[in-house]
Order: C-alpha cells, then sequence, then structure tokens
C-alpha cells in the first residue's frame, strides 16, 4: 500500500507540472491573440483560438483533480505545515529498567 501511495504522489507531481505548464502557455497565447467577433479562427502554434481555449479548460481541470489527489496523498505534511499536528518521533533506542540505572544503550547491552 505504501509504494501505491508514494508512486501516486509522484505522479501527481508530474501531472501538476506538465498541467500547470501547459495551462500557462495557453492562457499566455489566450490572452495575446486578437478578440472580437470572428476572431475563433485565429491560430498560434497551429492551432486556432477556440482550441486553444479547449486546452486552456480541460487542462486547468485536470490540474485541479491532480492537486485533490495531491493533497489526499500527502494530508499528514499539510497538517503538519499548518500546526494541527506534531511530527512523529520513532525512537530507534528502547530504554529498559535495567539500562536506564546504568545510562548504557540497549545496543550496547546487547554487545556486553
Amino acid at each position: 500500500m505504501a509504494n501505491i501511495i508514494l508512486l501516486a504522489r509522484r505522479i501527481t507531481v508530474i501531472l501538476l507540472v506538465s498541467l500547470g505548464f501547459l495551462t500557462l502557455i495557453s492562457g499566455f497565447l489566450l490572452e495575446t491573440m486578437p478578440r472580437g467577433p470572428g476572431s475563433g479562427y485565429a491560430t498560434a502554434l497551429g492551432l486556432t483560438k477556440d482550441l486553444w481555449t479547449d486546452i486552456h479548460v480541460y487542462a486547468g481541470f485536470a490540474a485541479a483533480g491532480a492537486a485533490i489527489v495531491h493533497v489526499y496523498t500527502n494530508y499528514r505534511g499539510l497538517l503538519y505545515h499548518l500546526g494541527l499536528i506534531r511530527p512523529r518521533h520513532r525512537s530507534t533506542v528502547v530504554k529498559t529498567a535495567s539500562t536506564q540505572k546504568t545510562g548504557r544503550k540497549e545496543a550496547e547491552v546487547a554487545k556486553s
């Protein structure tokens, strides 16, 4: 299950970057294209303005969907950054009653 989440994180980051870039380029092209009646036939990079509009809208919706998946797969980090949870601390050394008296770590006790 952890591998699936890790794969989903990687895919969503790649999708967000590529769809965001596509939305940025299409938005820039749409902003610089002519406006008004009959301007739907204006072309940029071999595509009409109407087609660029469709690309811009669908890439935006796809990026929003990828952002939702991204938030779902990284919700613990988001909660941490919002200050709602504290990070998990995993102790690597477990102290027992005998090691607390001597002050030596469990690994040192096991060696001797």
